[in-house]
């Protein structure tokens, strides 16, 4: 992905994805967004396509991170100054 393709992506998809991230959950991650289940699982989707990846992978009822994502997710919060713990700061 290049600087372009950034300018492309809605910013709302990546709230999601830092929702899923945490919860690990479809249906938790709509709840909390006040969203459909469908709707999140549609992002997942358009998420998927942008990044050319997988991003989560279903592991019984949850949903697992690829190694790629856990590394990118820490790289992201260490940008913002937060640690793994802090991700509801």
């Amino acid at each position: 992905m290049n600087r372009n393709d950034l300018r492309r992506v809605d910013m709302n998809l990546l709230v999601i994805f830092e929702a899923l991230m945490f919860e690990k959950n479809l249906t938790r991650v709509a709840v909390k967004l006040f969203m459909g289940q469908p709707a999140v699982s549609a992002a997942l989707g358009r998420l998927r396509d942008l990044f050319d990846d997988p991003l989560l992978l279903r592991n019984g009822r949850e949903m697992e991170p690829t190694v790629q994502e856990v590394a990118g997710y820490s790289l992201q919060g260490a940008a913002r100054g937060q640690t793994a713990g802090d991700a509801d700061a």
